[in-house]
């Protein structure tokens, strides 16, 4: 059963990779905004979700055993957590949240 547990940790630098390489086709899957409201999407635009990717080191990146990416990225309070996959060849944000903290990667 494919699962969202992350079973292995992935380097900033090869991710860095994976986004230079669809940096030009990045999108955001329809469903990744379902779980916040109307008027929280007038707030929090799709570039707020793409940003990160592009501009922002991450504090910490992990392969899911779905074959998804959870990367993290630090905010004032706690972490945005943006999952992406690629798929046919594009990467493409499946979900994000916020979380109060990240897994030890480390320990995988």
């Amino acid at each position: 059963m494919e699962t969202t547990k992350i079973v292995k940790e992935i380097y900033i630098a090869e991710f860095k990779e994976i986004i230079s390489k669809h940096t030009s086709s990045i999108v955001i899957n329809p469903h990744a905004l379902d779980h916040i409201s109307d008027g929280q999407r007038k707030i929090f635009n799709t570039n707020e979700l793409i940003n990160p990717l592009l501009h922002e080191s991450p504090a910490g990146v992990g392969l899911q055993a779905n074959g998804r990416y959870a990367v993290f990225y630090k905010r004032k309070y706690g972490f945005l957590r943006i999952i992406v996959e690629i798929k046919n060849s594009k990467l493409e944000i499946t979900t994000f949240l916020n979380t109060d903290s990240i897994p030890n990667l480390k320990r995988l």
